[in-house]
């Protein structure tokens, strides 16, 4: 047969193929509670790990900042952008609402983290009762599934930081508003839960500005502005209450020589941080492409609908095509946002990753609502941007998994055979290229895994490139189409290896780290009586001060080093302190004050080593380790006896 013949027959032929799988989907699809019984098993898959996570990874600075500023709020002992008091340094609720839930509760590391699970299964919801309304319960289970499915996600939202509350609350913010014929009290308490969205963090600024343009474009004039005038009132009211300590937070965010009017609450010229890495252009590359990583389903699935892009008139109908370009736009602007805030400065180049948290579900939402009207037939240029994208994503990716791959590559076993010496055995990939090209084991270690990259990447496009050429493949979508899926498809399978989001560890210890953390409280607790000074250097985290009731810390050191600024000729200590921050002399000042001193074992070092030794101090015993598998994370606790 003719090609021209074959192509002429070929529509028939792939409809006889696809008759056969319609009747089976259906067939499912009329399975009563299906759908949502396989998302109640992902819902159950992600508390299970969510939980077992929650009770195993290490505390990092940030949650016991949180939780410890917000019950030292919560409690009325400071208040948000007091002077002399806290370091405000994010907007009031992202202390408040962890502050309050152990109000209620109790104070600890418990009730942060199970809450942040609570809010990590709202997630889910929301999601489920969106994409349901929009596409239907299948692409609700997908979604559900997708999001379960990482386990980089229920790492980052099982301990206690804003990433998670926020985005809960974007979540619910897109239940209440996207979609045709929404009533007007869901689209004004969205848009009120936006408002408190910029509250709770103010990275999340851009959300109200393109959430206002998509419900005036969705919605019309009148609830456009009704809800431009509830998230503005809700953001102004929320500043109204801390005025004019809040001021502070804009301090971070517009350049000081267009707002010499923010200058009582900014630092003054040449103060540095103790924390200020020199950052070089590899370790910003490693960070991106973790980023990718770990989110690698949301950034992938967002390409995918980027490039696979159809006209409105390819779209099932016109709301899904609105929502779908507000929820592309709102995830471009917000990664380029926090790439800027991350890869742009020195200061957490590393935080990117975490930065994504806050909206990664957005791409998970576009992914599986604009799926059914990708277009499969595109123009060469087309394909070629999305090959190159694909190649450079791949040796991105495992160029930032070094620490993962590294090793098990350089011990690739090759038969000497191979290397052109007849003998038995073999010999270690890594070895030869040290040995062929006069290199350092560190130096092959760094370079095997973009090589890598590149190989597999040339090899998954050449695969990808003679499967399409099967004539009903060809017929049915072009090359560029196949690369997409097949690069999805790839990435969703090895989601929870080492490769994408299982490589996400954060300190992990397999016992309860919640129970030790605990332990050490109480421990402090049984030695430290109500009302004393407690100068703390006893871990980044400062969760255990939370179980040793009616003690009186230093308020700067809640932030460790970060909040610790280097030595300058004629500083002002009073001055730092009213900012909430400290530096070396407050720090003397405050151990020759304090009744408690208390030092974790691996900063058992320089000045605070003497001044424990010197005969002011009695040495008690030393609390367990807040991780129990490091020894040295145990408390060393001394209390002044003159």
């Amino acid at each position: 047969m003719s090609e021209n013949n074959s192509s002429q027959v070929l529509p028939e032929t792939i409809n006889n193929k696809l008759v056969p799988i319609s009747l089976f989907l259906n067939k499912i699809n009329k399975i009563p509670w299906l759908a949502e019984g396989i998302a109640v098993i992902g819902c159950a898959l992600y508390l299970g790990l969510s939980f077992y996570f929650a009770h195993t990874q290490d505390s990092v600075l940030d949650e016991g900042a949180y939780l410890y500023k917000g019950w030292l709020f919560a409690t009325g002992k400071y208040a948000p952008f007091q002077e002399y008091g806290v370091w405000t340094n994010q907007m009031p609720l992202s202390f408040l609402i962890p502050g309050y839930a152990q109000v209620i509760f109790e104070p600890g590391i418990r009730t942060g983290r199970y809450l942040s699970i609570f809010l990590g299964i709202l997630i889910l919801v929301g999601l489920w009762v969106l994409v349901r309304r929009l596409a239907g319960r299948w692409y609700a289970t997908a979604v559900v599934l997708l999001f379960a499915w990482n386990p980089a996600m229920s790492r980052m939202y099982s301990i206690a930081v804003p990433q998670v509350l926020v985005a809960a609350m974007f979540t619910w913010v897109l239940v209440l508003t996207l979609g045709k014929d929404r009533p007007p009290w869901q689209i004004i308490t969205g848009s009120f839960l936006a408002g408190l969205m910029v509250m709770t963090r103010l990275n999340m600024a851009p959300v109200p500005i393109l959430l206002f343009i998509y419900i005036l474009w969705q919605h019309g004039w009148k609830l456009g502005i009704v809800s431009a005038l509830t998230m503005g009132a809700t953001i102004v009211v929320g500043h109204a209450i801390y005025w004019p300590g809040i001021l502070r937070i804009w301090t971070n965010w517009l350049p000081r020589s267009l707002t010499p009017f923010l200058n009582p609450w900014r630092l003054p010229g040449g103060y540095q941080n103790l924390w200020d890495p020199a950052i070089s252009l590899e370790e910003r590359l490693t960070s991106l492409f973790r980023s990718f990583r770990f989110h690698f389903i949301a950034i992938a699935g967002s390409l995918g609908a980027l490039f696979l892009w159809s006209t409105r008139e390819k779209w099932k109908n016109a709301t899904l095509w609105r929502i779908s370009v507000f929820l592309l736009t709102s995830f471009i602007v917000l990664l380029l946002f926090h790439m800027w805030a991350a890869l742009g400065k020195e200061y957490c180049v590393f935080c990117l990753e975490g930065y994504l948290a806050f909206f990664s579900m957005l791409g998970l939402i576009l992914l599986v609502i604009s799926f059914p009207a990708w277009n499969r037939k595109l123009p060469r240029w087309r394909q070629w941007v999305i090959a190159i994208v694909i190649l450079i994503s791949i040796t991105g990716i495992l160029f930032s998994a070094y620490e993962e791959i590294s090793v098990p590559l350089y011990e690739i076993p090759i038969p000497r055979f191979l290397t052109g010496t007849f003998e038995s055995g073999s010999i270690f990939l890594g070895a030869i290229l040290e040995n062929k090209f006069q290199l350092e084991r560190l130096q092959v270690l760094r370079i095997l895994p973009p090589v890598a990259g590149i190989a597999i990447g040339l090899s998954f496009l050449f695969l990808v490139y003679i499967l399409s050429r099967h004539r009903v493949l060809r017929q049915f979508a072009s090359y560029g189409y196949w690369m997409v899926i097949a690069f999805l498809l790839v990435g969703i399978i090895l989601t929870p290896t080492l490769i994408l989001g299982g490589g996400y560890e954060r300190s992990d210890c397999r016992f309860d780290t919640i129970g030790s953390f605990e332990e050490a409280g109480k421990h402090l607790a049984k030695y430290i009586p109500p009302g004393s000074s407690v100068y703390w250097r006893g871990g980044l985290s400062i969760v255990p001060l939370l179980y040793v009731p009616g003690i009186e810390t230093y308020p700067p050191q809640i932030n460790d080093g970060y909040s610790y600024l280097k030595e300058k000729e004629g500083e002002d200590s009073q001055m730092l302190l009213k900012l909430g921050f400290w530096n070396g002399q407050l720090a003397e000042q405050w151990a020759r004050e304090a009744d408690f001193i208390l030092i974790e074992k691996r900063s058992y070092s320089s000045w605070i080593k003497d001044y424990v030794n010197s005969g002011y101090f009695e040495e008690l015993p030393a609390t367990p380790p807040t991780v129990l598998c490091r020894e040295d994370y145990a408390i060393r606790i001394f209390r002044r006896v003159k």
